[in-house]
């Protein structure tokens, strides 16, 4: 499994730093498997509803209901995921023009601003969620506070997969090391660098 290519080798990581790697490639390996099975699981069953209903003509009334409240969970917990990996979409034109300190510390504000809105996401989603006790799903008949769970449990993982990507950030010199992941990086030094590797270079056909 891939774990996020941030620079430096953990033998030369200390404290925090070292701590920050740790929590965070942790987590990333175990929300891998939960995001995995709910992809098999979601797949599996749209594809059961479509069979049912357009097949055997005797649609399956808790497929739709349960595939999308699977969708929620698995894409939510991918965005920690995407964190950590630094996968998230953004534009970092304008960023890489200002001088390398001012580019960083606009990257921690806005960092600490995304960082309050998932608290905000996490405090207000356990109260959705414990508001969500007296209710039922209508197919499954199934509290809904398991499925509303699924806001705060992933920005409360997104708040801790955050902090150890700003702690990292601070030792990183290199602003495609904050902005990228790790395989956009090397694609970018390859490509500037006129490096391909194996790759062969087409001749030029002669005139």
């Amino acid at each position: 499994m891939a774990t996020n290519g941030l620079d430096g080798a953990n033998g030369e990581e200390r404290g925090i730093f070292l701590l920050a790697r740790k929590v965070g490639n942790g987590l990333e390996r175990v929300i891998e498997v939960p995001v995995f099975i709910l992809s098999v699981l979601m797949t599996g069953i749209v594809l059961l509803g479509v069979f049912f209903r357009y097949v055997v003509r005797a649609p399956l009334g808790w497929s739709e209901e349960l595939s999308r409240y699977l969708m929620i969970w698995m894409a939510l917990l991918s965005v920690a995921l995407c964190i950590w990996r630094h996968e998230h979409v953004g534009v970092t034109m304008a960023i890489k023009k200002f001088p390398r300190l001012i580019a960083k510390a606009l990257i921690f504000v806005s960092n600490g601003m995304v960082m309050y809105f998932l608290f905000v996401l996490t405090k207000y989603g356990f109260r959705m969620a414990e508001g969500g006790k007296a209710q039922l799903s209508t197919a499954l008949d199934t509290s809904m506070e398991w499925w509303l769970m699924a806001v705060p449990a992933s920005t409360l993982i997104c708040m801790i997969m955050l902090a150890c990507k700003m702690i990292l950030d601070i030792r990183r010199k290199n602003l495609d090391e904050i902005l990228m992941s790790e395989d956009i990086v090397e694609t970018v030094k390859r490509e500037e660098g006129l490096d391909f590797g194996d790759v062969p270079l087409k001749e030029a056909k002669p005139r």
